[in-house]
Order: structure tokens, then C-alpha cells, then sequence
């Protein structure tokens, strides 16, 4: 069976809830941002290989390549969620390699409203 990768966004909003329950609330915030990106990037990975026929290169270059299928898409949904893609990927980058992060608490909000739209633009692309 198929990992459902909305999976990660429900353990994102779970870290961001009980920040400092599980860890330091920094690093519960960090880990929320970067599950909320890869919940997001999965999930439109796969609908682009498995609607759209995009060939992934199973390298960290999937990454960029998702996102700028996305943004280059003839829909207002494809560049809705490329443009959302390129906004968890600054936010997860950042979360995970900068030593610090300002208003962590915040990003992590902002990240995972981000990651919910991008499931209602990839929901509305099934349809």
C-alpha cells in the first residue's frame, strides 16, 4: 500500500500544537515546517508522475523539477501549487540547515495553512 503522505501534514500540525511537548518548541516548530514541505512535495510528486506523466530522476533535483512543473502548468491550480511548493521548500530549507530561524512559531503556522492549501489545490486537480 501507498504511503498517504497527507499523513505528514497531521504530524506536522501535531508537533505545532503541542510545541515543547515532544521537544524544545524550536525544534518541534522546525520539525512541523519541514513535514509540512515533504508532505506537500510527496504528494504532488506523485500526482504529477501518475496523472501527468512527469519523470522523476530519484535525486534531490525531484525537488526542483516537481516544483517547476507546477509553476509552469497552463492551470491556475498547477501554478497555485508550484507557487506554494517553492514557499515550503525556502521555509523547510531554512528550518532545517540555518542555526537560526526567526519567529519559528509563526513559519511553522504559516507552513503548514500553506501545506493545507496546496492539499485542496492538489484535491481540486483530481477532480
Amino acid at each position: 500500500m501507498t504511503f498517504p503522505w497527507v499523513e505528514y501534514l497531521g504530524v506536522a500540525e501535531a508537533l505545532l500544537q503541542h510545541r515543547g511537548t515532544f521537544a524544545h518548541e524550536e525544534a518541534c516548530c522546525r520539525a512541523s515546517i519541514s513535514r509540512a514541505y515533504y508532505a506537500v512535495f510527496c504528494a504532488a510528486r506523485n500526482y504529477a508522475g501518475a496523472v501527468e506523466g512527469l519523470q522523476m530522476m530519484g535525486t534531490g533535483g525531484d525537488h526542483w523539477h516537481v516544483q517547476r512543473h507546477f509553476q509552469q502548468g497552463l492551470s491556475r491550480e498547477h501554478q497555485t501549487l508550484g507557487r506554494l511548493l517553492a514557499l515550503l521548500r525556502r521555509a523547510r530549507n531554512r528550518a532545517d540547515y540555518a542555526d537560526t530561524v526567526s519567529n519559528v512559531g509563526t513559519r511553522a503556522e504559516d507552513a503548514v495553512s500553506h501545506a493545507r492549501q496546496a492539499f485542496a489545490v492538489l484535491h481540486a486537480l483530481q477532480r
